[in-house]
């Protein structure tokens, strides 16, 4: 198998390494953070999984069409309009006190949680009916 090795390759293979590099000194000297050592460990593998299936394929092959760019640019404004409007909402509902699951012990961070998780719900679902739909 022959793998491209120009210099975007290189780097992110470099910054991937370097991730696992930090993640392991800091896995094993820190003992207070070590969770976050494993997570750079994690990520750092994943990029140079990643990296690797990049450098595996032609330069060519992972440019996209226009009509992708189309697709993902009208799924990501519709998503972050649908965001919008639903943190409103939630905030209109607080604000009112006509909704009982939103208690005051709900903190913002709990919202932020959730409200990502249906943006990245949002807009994948959006981006598959947009590709299936056409123009």
């Amino acid at each position: 198998m022959k793998f491209r090795k120009d210099r975007d390759i290189i780097k992110f293979i470099g910054i991937s390494l370097g991730a696992i590099l930090i993640g392991l000194i800091i896995f094993n000297y820190f003992q207070t953070i070590s969770i976050f050592g494993f997570i750079l460990i994690l990520s750092g593998l994943i990029g140079f999984i990643i990296a690797l299936k990049v450098a595996s394929k032609p330069k060519q092959e992972l440019i996209e069409d226009e009509r992708s760019v189309r697709v993902n640019e009208k799924a990501g404004y519709h998503t972050f309009w649908a965001l919008l409007c639903i943190g409103a909402l939630i905030v209109l509902l607080r604000m009112l006190k006509l909704s009982p699951s939103l208690t005051p012990s709900f903190e913002l961070s709990e919202g932020a949680r959730h409200l990502w998780l249906i943006g990245i719900f949002a807009f994948l679902i959006l981006r598959w009916h947009y590709n299936s739909k056409g123009e």
